[in-house]
């Protein structure tokens, strides 16, 4: 798409990232004396990354040598207006080079920009933005005047960076998060990345995370297209199974609350990416951790009585090994010796039969010495009112656990709770003893406890 664009411009009130208003200075340069002769090409044409200019989109240059004056183009619907940073037409501070000189530009969604241009160090930023882009770099421009009219001339080709991805999620299929939480995209195959900013013109940059890793979600229009889009790289071409993990977290402190998933399999990419996911399968309370043969794991743990996963901030109810009511300390042990245990025996699959209580090498996933390039464990962490836990992170795809100190009931009582927690697994020792997930401010580790106790249980979906 080629677009040669003739700017007489009017003043346009600053939209979007800067409100600030603007102030006039003696001799500065006047938008009414300044005509902007510019070829603007968008080489970007296919779905899923921008191929059309739309109402309100913005395009920010910067020009060599220039560390406190951008120019800001917004397009109306027909044609381009401009205004300075501070939203007003005066340019302030702004130098034009007859010749010799470079110009740069960058354009992203309105919905992408989180703050106004700002010059740090060495280049402009926008804040942290990991939404779509394009940019033009080290740009050619020339500077004429006749009479008192200065023309800026200059040739911008706008590209996104190589193989960006756009997955997006119509408004209709979609959610909102409760308050204090967050949705992010894990997907397999694209990475995340930051926009790091653009030197005054010269080169502009970016920085990705680990593949697999979350995508922030962005709420917006493109086109007739309404809904929640995530951007990130693509690793390459070919053909691949995408797997997409929607998972609602906690802002503050990261860990998951629930999530929905879809595939996409046998599809082939090239330079790019695009996917529209709908009909996603809610698994509920259930999260991927993205390591290879892993079950969905609950995000909290179980409440029998009421067949349902509690907030990870709560400690759900405590049960004697082999038992499937809550702990009650006249109840004799169980000695059933099957491997795992049976389901009846199982008190999560009796409140749902898609649970089961996890194995002894499900919990060696998340813990063992043999798969620490799996898994982050924080050190002990508060979270609001629970006195102590650990944070699980997958080195697979970022997404997190929380597993409180919930303690454990023996001989009728309580004990340990914020420092301590105990949680059952399937696997017998023998007769009086099964194995346990242990958690506390000094190790995290897997043990064999007596039956007798009554432990909290952590659900996975198989």
């Amino acid at each position: 798409m080629k677009k040669t664009l003739l700017f007489a411009m009017a003043v346009l009130a600053l939209a979007a990232c800067s409100k600030e208003s603007p102030v006039k200075e003696e001799n500065a340069i006047d938008a009414s004396k300044i005509v902007f002769n510019i070829d603007v090409q968008n080489a970007d044409a296919t779905k899923g990354v921008k191929a059309a200019w739309e109402n309100g989109d913005d395009v920010y240059v910067f020009f060599e040598d220039n560390t406190t004056q951008y120019v800001k183009m917004t397009f109306d619907g027909t044609s381009w207006t401009y205004t300075d940073k501070d939203g007003g037409t005066t340019f302030s501070g702004l130098t034009l080079a007859a010749s010799g000189k470079k110009l740069s530009a960058v354009f992203m969604p309105d919905f992408v920009c989180s703050a106004a241009p700002a010059y740090e160090t060495t280049k402009w930023t926008f804040g942290s933005v990991n939404g779509y882009f394009q940019r033009a770099e080290s740009v050619d421009y020339t500077v004429t005047t006749t009479s008192d009219v200065t023309t800026l001339s200059a040739t911008i080709s706008l590209t996104a960076p190589a193989g960006i991805s756009q997955v997006y999620i119509p408004s209709s299929e979609y959610s909102a998060p409760a308050s204090g939480n967050e949705h992010v995209l894990t997907a397999t195959h694209i990475i995340p990345f930051t926009f790091s900013g653009v030197v005054p013109g010269g080169d502009a940059s970016y920085s990705t995370a680990k593949k697999g890793f979350p995508l922030t979600a962005h709420s917006g229009t493109i086109g007739s297209d309404t809904g929640y889009y995530f951007w990130g790289i693509l690793e390459g071409a070919g053909t691949y199974d995408f797997d997409f993990q929607l998972v609602e977290r906690n802002v503050e402190k990261g860990y998951a609350i629930s999530s929905q998933s879809k595939s996409v399999k046998d599809k082939t990419v090239g330079a790019n990416f695009a996917a529209q996911l709908t009909g996603l399968t809610d698994n509920g309370k259930f999260v991927s951790l993205g390591y290879a043969g892993g079950p969905l794991w609950a995000t909290g743990n179980l409440d029998k009585t009421n067949n349902r996963i509690v907030s990870p901030l709560e400690a759900g109810e405590y049960f004697m090994y082999g038992y499937t009511t809550p702990y009650n300390s006249s109840d004799t042990k169980y000695t059933g010796e099957e491997n795992p245990l049976s389901t009846d025996h199982d008190a999560a699959y009796q409140a749902n039969t898609a649970w089961r209580i996890p194995t002894l090498d499900q919990f060696e996933s998340l813990r063992s010495s043999s798969n620490t390039s799996s898994m982050w464990y924080s050190g002990w962490t508060s979270i609001e009112t629970v006195k102590g836990g650990r944070l699980i992170t997958s080195k697979a795809n970022g997404i997190s656990l929380f597993l409180a100190a919930a303690g454990r009931y023996f001989s009728g009582s309580l004990n340990l709770a914020g420092t301590n927690g105990m949680y059952w697994s399937s696997t017998t020792y023998y007769s009086n003893i099964a194995y346990t997930l242990l958690l506390s401010s000094d190790g995290f580790e897997t043990d064999n406890s007596d039956r007798n106790f009554g432990s909290t249980i952590r659900p996975v979906k198989n």
